[in-house]
């Protein structure tokens, strides 16, 4: 079973990031934000730089998912986990 125990707001980023490539519905809210990867800056190389609202400057437009069908997402992890 799928317990996160004595964690608050824990975020497993890959498998959420799995989990919306096997079905989109977990997303419940996103946003469209054009984005740029800092390629200059010593402190921030290689990071991901949002630009929101979407700027013409930059033309990489991508979704960016800020919630998640809890439910939905452990029941999907705990089937992919089952012996």
């Amino acid at each position: 079973m799928f317990y996160a125990k004595d964690i608050e707001n824990f975020i497993i980023c890959d498998e959420i990031a799995m989990a919306l490539a096997l079905d989109q519905k977990i997303a419940t809210a996103s946003i469209e934000a054009s984005c740029s990867v800092e390629t200059t800056d010593a402190l921030t190389r290689g990071q991901m730089v949002v630009n929101q609202p979407p700027s013409e400057s930059h033309t990489t437009e991508v979704r960016l998912v800020t919630g998640v069908d809890v439910d939905r997402l452990v029941q999907l992890l705990t089937s992919a986990l089952a012996d």
